[in-house]
């Protein structure tokens, strides 16, 4: 029972570690001259450039639970989370 426990534990962890990206979240990232904030408004995100990607994110139930704006640049991904209008988190993923 407990050879089958640590092998599933042992398992879980290495495929964590293979799938995992690094990430870096903020308060801001500048786009070229200008500054978007956690806080800004969902325009002003769309202002900055054109998105690469918008996927829009979910509740466990299925409902709506806002939409992530992702900006391909050289060696990451800078994603956007928009809730309510509002960016709620910025987040940036190496490539």
């Amino acid at each position: 029972m407990y050879r089958l426990l640590f092998s599933i534990l042992i398992l879980g962890s290495a495929s964590s570690v293979a799938f995992s990206q690094s990430t870096n979240c903020s308060s801001s990232h500048r786009f070229g001259g200008t500054l978007l904030k956690v806080g800004d408004g969902e325009r002003r995100a769309l202002d900055r450039r054109t998105p690469d990607r918008r996927v829009q994110l979910q509740t466990p139930e299925g409902g709506a639970a806002g939409y992530r704006l992702d900006f391909d640049e050289p060696g990451q991904t800078v994603q956007v989370y928009i809730q309510g209008g509002v960016v709620v988190r910025i987040c940036r993923v190496r490539s």
